[in-house]
């Protein structure tokens, strides 16, 4: 089959035989991949409450890896299990009776950045892929080559790779290869950090971030020590820490161009909100190229949406970005937030055949909702009328954690989003 992919420039650009990159996104606990599966997803990447870079909120239990991946395969949905974390002597005891849990389950991939796991992954996890993480900053074919011949199946790019450089690797390269398009950047080289584990005690390289990057700094003097200055943007200087995030969608089609296998998504500590939104937009995306119409109108369209999630001001990164400027000049680049997360559906009331609500952010009579389903576009709707989902009492505000009926909502996907513009904005 010719694919047609349409050129950012919103031209045509026929491209024979190229492949449409699997769409892999993340996901901290079971709910967040039904999530994941129902918006789009072709693989979902989530970690044990062991061995991963995540592993200080969330993830998964033996038993809830067993279930996600027979919900998974259900839909014809891949799931990897990162073990990346970096493996001190210490961590070795329990390892391998950590592997022996896990097995007998059907998983499709294991993502690790130390290259001594290998021979355990071989011997316990035989039919599992083996997927070398970013964290082994691989910049180079020959890297790519020599984790073949020790039996990697998939390499995940360094991110401070050259689009030259990556196109390159691909040629060269007798594995997949794997790149990050969208989500948080770290400050250091393929997020080997140290500063976690300086500043707090949590090795990030452990899976204990602390995101000591994101933190607000201020100069103090030795002499004067209740005497502040904040550490700010201007003509002289910058912000010491801070990184923009990556948004690679306006190219996404110069991407794939490339031949990439596979395209992921950060955000392993992200809600079902954020994940559902970044899910579905690029997975409109990739079916916009895969047709031919990835137009600079329909991207405008997709960046709007994605604009709904929380995110800090978009870089292309080291792959694309003209100059290395957007990428030093980070005033600004707190949280932009536009939109708040205000419910998700926990059930169906059948008295009034309408779905139940679980409120996430205090909604009150009259606010105008934006709601996100699978395989759909969103659509609007006002809250006139908000019952109370026990009492059936008619409400004026419902907070976080009130399960309540909204009129209106018959007709939405069990796995909607329920969003409101900020009223920061």
């Amino acid at each position: 089959m010719t694919a047609w992919l349409s050129a950012s420039t919103g031209g045509k650009v026929k491209l024979a035989e190229k492949r449409i990159p699997e769409l892999l996104v993340p996901a901290n606990n079971l709910d967040i991949l039904k999530y994941a599966v129902q918006y789009g997803a072709d693989a979902v990447y989530v970690g044990g409450k062991r061995y991963n870079l995540r592993s200080i909120r969330g993830n998964f239990t033996v038993g809830e890896l067993k279930k996600g991946i027979k919900y998974a395969h259900q839909k014809g949905v891949r799931i990897y299990l990162a073990l990346n974390a970096v493996i001190h002597e210490e961590d070795l005891e329990g390892l391998e009776s950590y592997l022996n849990k896990i097995k007998d389950l059907d998983i499709d991939g294991i993502i690790i950045s130390d290259p001594g796991l290998v021979p355990l992954l071989k011997k316990s996890l035989p039919s599992a892929g083996i997927h070398i993480s970013t964290q082994s900053n691989i910049t180079n074919h020959l890297a790519v080559k020599a984790y073949a011949a020790m039996g990697a199946s998939r390499v995940n790019i360094a991110r401070e790779i050259s689009f030259a450089g990556l196109k390159s690797i691909i040629r060269n390269s007798p594995i997949e290869i794997e790149v990050f398009v969208h989500g948080a950047l770290c400050i250091s080289y393929s997020g080997r950090c140290m500063l976690s584990r300086y500043m707090t005690g949590r090795d990030a390289n452990r899976g204990e971030c602390a995101h000591s990057c994101r933190w607000k700094y201020y100069l103090m003097e030795e002499e004067r020590p209740n005497l502040f200055f904040l550490v700010e943007q201007d003509k002289k200087g910058t912000y010491i820490y801070n990184s923009r995030d990556l948004c690679l969608l306006p190219v996404l089609d110069t991407l794939v161009g490339s031949g990439v296998h596979s395209i992921k998504i950060e955000g392993r500590m992200k809600t079902e909100s954020y994940v559902s939104l970044v899910t579905w937009v690029y997975r409109k995306a990739l079916d916009l190229i895969s047709d031919g119409s990835f137009t600079k109108k329909n991207i405008r369209y997709l960046m709007d949406e994605l604009d709904k999630a929380s995110h800090r001001n978009f870089t292309r990164g080291f792959m694309f970005s003209r100059s290395s400027k957007e990428l030093e000049n980070n005033d600004n680049v707190g949280y932009i937030k536009k939109y708040d997360f205000i419910g998700t559906v926990s059930g169906w009331d059948k008295k009034y055949d309408e779905p139940v609500i679980m409120v996430r952010n205090q909604l009150k009579k009259g606010d105008e909702l934006d709601i996100l389903m699978p395989e759909k576009a969103p659509v609007k709707l006002k809250a006139l009328h908000i019952k109370d989902a026990v009492s059936g009492e008619e409400v004026p505000v419902a907070n976080p954690n009130h399960k309540v009926i909204i009129n209106g909502l018959s007709n939405i996907n069990r796995y909607s989003i329920l969003r409101r513009e900020s009223n920061n904005n």
